[in-house]
């Protein structure tokens, strides 16, 4: 396995502490599973190295590359400007990280997928940069791109989007999952694993000693982290007038450092707190083993390294209840959560802990948190991913070349569901419609001589008087059959809620491969023969279902609908597709898959634009520009009778061999869904079908093909 990680957040020479904990999780991996790794790990460019500068001289120092740990690490620079840094920052760090990766592959490494760290701005720019290199990539998710960013609005819908688009997600903690699926994250998507502990360098020392050398006696408590406001070091600080024998160790600098000071000495406890700078990563378990307990008073955290690394130093942590704190410290040895975030609070912590030290059974706690089952889980994830994306990639597509017909072609397409609620898709409260309201579409088709294709989903296929009806028209050759697959209501039933799994493309390809076996199943209980038609629910396929979709005997698909972008709320993007016929290659069989048609329209108008591509599930950018256009479809629904003339023509001009004309059965009912909210509305969707067939069959000397002749068209391709 060859990762490329991309970060922000890694050390290097100048700021040797920066982001050590994604550092120490791949070298643990590497030792796990003998894997390969190279990182991208981007500073802010910044002009000076002067010292007065502080943090951005540190940027300007840190080298264009170097090797740490046996790991090749370049640090490209980005420009982040002033004022609009937040917002552009996943702009510029795509480009940076592209243009390194590019050159990573270049030089003969072929990774087999990215491994980005932070979700905001790092996570954004990686699923960007992995998508136009075609490989698979997994967002970790740390801490305040967690519980910071989503509170401005834009950044949220960014992350959502790339938590979406990603292949994986892991959270270093539940709490940050818990928060990913109330911002509207996909649960099942999420995977928990914390980070660990190197138990060899976070060791009990000779404690004697070292508190000897500093010249400590009594209490001794530690706050390590940042001085930053967040951190909460003026609680720790606080404390002190509750415990009067403690003496308080701060690790760490930056800028409320005067302010930490000032308080020190206004509380006259001055005297009793040590302000150790910046301390290396490898001296901080001289720290913990002198201390007899760890204060975390932070506002806001993800998986807190600090306090599992005291832990296996021997000294139980006192932390707030925020990030993953709570699911660090679960026993009375490990130490407390603290509720109520004042120092009275926290100095009554304290006060339990130090009556009571148990350093060898916080150090057996620590050690339960090892980075071998997290170097684990993240073994299998990986190759999961990877499997996954070869599958997709091993799906093969070709056009399907007719070449010039005498007359234009039409397939009549009917996605034939149950009403439900849009907003929620649940396994329960669907309601199946008469079968008498579709009867009346099915009439109008037979006036113009058309063959309806009905793609049923299961709750109608379980129903007996759906079954029933469509089973007469099938067996009178009225009608061909196919199934169409709502994944909520469809066996087996269990997680995968939401709107984002309702693109059956986003199951996991065993889900997926699961129900629709059981569709299939169920067409044939009801009609007898196994479907060979398909269309899957809200369009949402992928290159891999076309492996499941092979391997139960489905021939023919109808999902992609050219055009339509649905990847704002978690589904395919088709805007880049052709409207031409082709076939997909996979190891169980060939599908053959006729798009819905599709075009861009100039918007407030008729004229449609030609929508060029290679045949097959392209990913790409849309051609043309949003706010000039808008996407269109054959289908009565949301149409007007110019318009479908309009775009039937341009449709034929460009060469379309087949057209696709679609719609929902539900449409056929009154209040079934919201484009017929009415039976007026039922009435003029089923008038606006009737002109389009009349026009199209009569008037422009079209010809409606059903399966059969569909197939036999497709066979006589080159």
């Amino acid at each position: 396995m060859k990762l490329l990680t991309v970060t922000t957040l890694y050390p290097n020479a100048a700021a040797p502490e920066h982001g050590v904990f994604v550092e120490n999780r791949l070298a643990a991996w590497r030792r796990h599973s003998g894997g390969e790794a190279r990182v991208i790990a981007p500073v802010p460019w910044f002009p000076s190295t002067a010292p007065i500068f502080g943090v951005y001289a540190r940027y300007a120092a840190a080298p264009k590359s170097e090797t740490r740990r046996s790991v090749d690490i370049s640090h490209p620079r980005y420009f982040l400007p002033p004022r609009v840094g937040m917002d552009y920052a996943p702009a510029a760090l795509a480009r940076v990280m592209e243009r390194e990766a590019r050159a990573v592959l270049a030089g003969g490494y072929d990774f087999d997928l990215i491994d980005a760290h932070y979700l905001y701005p790092d996570g954004v720019a990686a699923v960007r940069v992995a998508r136009r290199l075609g490989k698979p990539v997994i967002l970790t998710a740390r801490g305040s791109d967690v519980t910071l960013f989503p509170e401005f609005p834009r950044q949220r819908e960014l992350i959502l989007d790339a938590v979406r688009r990603a292949d994986a997600v892991i959270a270093v903690a539940a709490a940050l999952k818990n928060r990913l699926v109330e911002l509207g994250a996909p649960a099942e998507k999420i995977a928990v694993l914390g980070n660990g502990v190197d138990l060899t360098l976070f060791r009990p020392l000779d404690r004697d000693e070292i508190r000897g050398r500093m010249g400590l006696s009594g209490d001794v408590i530690a706050s390590v982290g940042g001085l930053i406001e967040r951190k909460g070091h003026d609680i720790a600080i606080r404390t002190l007038g509750s415990l009067p024998d403690a003496t308080l160790l701060i690790a760490g600098e930056g800028p409320e450092e005067p302010a930490l000071k000032a308080l020190a000495g206004r509380l006259g406890v001055g005297g009793r707190v040590r302000f150790l700078g910046q301390v290396a990563h490898e001296a901080l378990a001289e720290i913990y083993n002198a201390a007899d307990a760890l204060v975390l008073a932070s506002t806001r955290e993800g998986w807190p390294n600090v306090l599992l690394e005291s832990m296996a130093c021997g000294a139980p942590a006192v932390a707030a209840d925020v990030g993953g704190c709570a699911e660090v410290v679960t026993t009375p040895a490990a130490g407390r959560i603290v509720r109520e975030r004042t120092s009275e609070a926290f100095a009554a912590a304290l006060r339990e802990v130090l009556s009571a030290p148990t350093r060898a059974a916080t150090r057996a706690h620590a050690a339960s948190h090892s980075w071998d089952e997290t170097s684990r889980g993240l073994s299998v994830l990986y190759e999961d991913v990877v499997a996954r994306a070869a599958a997709g990639r091993a799906v093969r597509f070709r056009p399907i070349e007719i070449g010039k017909l005498r007359k234009a072609k039409l397939i009549f397409t009917v996605d034939t569901e149950e009403q439900f609620d849009w907003s929620g898709f649940s396994p329960d409260g669907h309601k199946v419609c008469d079968p008498k309201d579709v009867d009346r579409l099915q009439k109008v088709c037979e006036a113009f001589g058309v063959k309806p294709l009905y793609f049923i989903t299961f709750p109608l296929l379980t129903d007996a008087r759906s079954a029933g009806y469509f089973r007469m028209l099938a067996e009178e050759g009225r009608a061909d059959l196919g199934m169409h697959l709502h994944q909520w209501n469809t066996p087996p039933i269990g997680g995968y809620a939401g709107e984002y799994y309702s693109w059956q493309a986003n199951l996991p390809p065993r889900v997926q491969a699961a129900k629709l076996r059981a569709l299939a199943e169920a067409f044939e209980s009801a009609f007898g023969y196994r479907p060979v038609a398909h269309r899957a629910g809200r369009y949402g396929v992928s290159a891999q279902a076309y492996r499941a979709l092979a391997d139960i005997g489905v021939t023919f698909d109808f999902s992609p609908s050219v055009c339509f972008d649905f990847s704002a709320d978690g589904g395919p993007d088709f805007s880049a597709m052709a409207n031409d016929p082709f076939v997909a290659e996979t190891d169980r069989g060939a599908v053959q898959v006729t798009p819905v048609c599709g075009a861009f329209a100039l918007r407030g108008g008729s004229v449609f634009l030609k929508q060029r591509g290679a045949p097959g599930l392209i990913e790409g950018r849309r051609r043309y520009a949003r706010r000039l256009t808008a996407p269109f479809r054959l289908s009565c629904e949301q149409a007007r009778f110019h318009e479908l003339v309009a775009l039937t023509k341009s449709l034929v001009r460009a060469g379309t061999p087949i057209l696709t004309f679609s719609l929902h059965s539900t449409t056929m009912t009154a209040g079934a869904n919201s484009y017929a909210p009415d039976e007026a509305s039922v009435a003029a969707h089923l008038d606006l079908t009737r002109r389009y067939l009349e026009f199209f069959t009569k008037d422009y000397g079209g010809e409606a093909v059903d399966l059969d002749g569909l197939g036999a068209l497709y066979r006589g391709a080159r």
